[in-house]
């Protein structure tokens, strides 16, 4: 209460008595952060090529994962995590044939038989589940914002970008497509883990 006291009788001393609202006086509080400006753009330019360049397929990745002597030293040849508190982000690449596109609940889910013969869950929003796609980019950490909610809105808005690109791309029963996307685990995975895509074409 204090602190909100102050900050409005300065601004009112550096502006001429002006009334701030309260948004103003939360930018005073907590400037909006750089990397929450021109998301799409990050998206466009540094992230899903990112993605798109790191991507295994997703059978010799999991082969690595399984052969690999434990999971840290996984995480440190196929995968990525900025704080060893976080988990692991992995990036793959899935090609084959739609077999079935879920509509019905908001978060939405499609499933792709793979090359290897593997069923693949991949998301399709529009609510896309997890933190995995903000915490594959390397180009931005927790350190860089230092607030667990913009942070999180962060998170939340890299994950809108997934849900226009499927949105836009309309996957269909049949579509032979390749996707590449991400996912995060804690320990090597027992079974396929569901995909968050960063990138889809149709072949």
């Amino acid at each position: 209460m204090f602190t909100k006291l102050w900050l409005t009788l300065a601004v009112m001393m550096l502006g001429g008595c002006r009334i701030v609202s309260q948004q103003e006086l939360a930018d005073l509080k907590n400037p909006p952060n750089p990397q929450m400006a021109n998301i799409a753009q990050t998206w466009q330019q540094k992230l899903v090529p990112q993605v798109a360049s790191e991507a295994k397929p997703l059978a010799e990745l999991m082969k690595l994962l399984q052969s690999a002597k434990d999971f840290d030293s996984a995480c440190k040849s196929y995968g990525y995590r900025s704080q060893a508190e976080n988990p692991c982000v992995f990036s793959v690449s899935v090609t084959g044939n739609v077999t079935a596109v879920n509509t019905t609940s908001r978060s939405g889910k499609m499933s792709v038989k793979d090359i290897s013969g593997d069923s693949v869950t991949i998301q399709i929003g529009p609510i896309i589940r997890g933190t995995a796609l903000r915490d594959a980019y390397k180009g931005a950490s927790y350190q860089d914002f230092n607030d667990q909610v913009l942070f999180g809105d962060y998170g939340k808005a890299i994950n809108q970008q997934a849900s226009t690109l499927m949105a836009d791309f309309k996957p269909k029963v049949g579509d032979k497509v390749t996707v590449a996307g991400v996912f995060s685990s804690w320990d090597i995975p027992q079974k396929l883990p569901d995909i968050t895509p960063a990138q889809i074409t149709r072949q």
